[in-house]
């Protein structure tokens, strides 16, 4: 699953990642939620709202429902469902594994931030900023709305280091989050193509969690498509290195 940016359509966030043909070459189906202008202005996904948090309403209702229509007529195994998004789309995909981690196998966040990290709109732009962040207390969050004490999915996670529209801060704390959930107590890091890569494994020595922060990479998908917006060709490619790393063997 795929949810594209503010001021993104699906057709537009699918050309800057290249995520169709990546999915034809692996034999995937994506499914492209689409936001609306009725809904936001910006076609923004509306992450920091509770009212769009919760697994029985609001846009995760909706979007669960669009994934289990999938499953249904395309035959797909529960638990199979990685979910992919840029900006306010990797504020989403977080939103919808802690509100239904049985049905989220891996989750794949380009410019996102940790669960609940701001409330209303104001709360968003502060978050985005880079304050009042703090990964800990958004794990437990995260395991309180789930109901779920451990929280198996893997995660990869990226960043560009001049990203001026959601800061840097938010990958080490979304970093923090994804560890805590995942019980994994230590990483290692090393530089691969140009960019800083983490590496996280749980207490069994399985990898559980990656980083990327891409240095002089903006606003953009790394390794993307420039004819889409939020899309720059620089850095390595993230599509297909979070789609090896999320649906590798092992995996959930």
């Amino acid at each position: 699953m795929a949810l594209h940016g503010c001021f993104q359509t699906p057709e537009d966030f699918a050309l800057g990642t290249r995520l169709n043909e990546a999915a034809e070459r692996r034999g995937l189906l994506v499914l492209y939620p689409a936001q609306g202008h009725r809904d936001n202005a910006s076609r923004c996904w509306n992450w920091f709202e509770p009212a769009h948090r919760g697994r029985r309403a609001g846009e995760v209702a909706e979007i669960l429902a669009l994934v289990e229509e999938v499953e249904r007529v395309h035959a797909v195994a529960r638990g199979r469902v990685v979910v992919v998004g840029l900006s306010a789309g990797g504020f989403m995909a977080v939103n919808l594994f802690c509100a239904a981690p049985e049905l989220i196998a891996g989750v794949g966040v380009f410019a996102g931030g940790p669960y609940r990290c701001g409330e209303g709109a104001e709360g968003a732009v502060q978050c985005m900023r880079g304050h009042r962040l703090d990964g800990t207390r958004a794990a437990a969050a995260c395991r309180a709305a789930s109901g779920t004490p451990a929280l198996r999915a893997r995660a990869s996670l990226w960043q560009g280091a001049e990203d001026t529209v959601v800061a840097p801060a938010n990958l080490a704390a979304l970093e923090t989050m994804f560890a805590r959930l995942a019980g994994a107590a230590s990483g290692t890091t090393e530089r691969q193509e140009g960019a800083l890569r983490a590496l996280w494994r749980d207490a069994e020595g399985r990898p559980v969690l990656e980083t990327w922060l891409v240095p002089g990479l903006g606003h953009a998908w790394s390794g993307g498509d420039p004819r889409g917006t939020h899309a720059a060709p620089i850095g390595p490619d993230a599509t297909a290195h979070m789609l090896d790393f999320l649906l590798a063997p092992g995996a959930r």
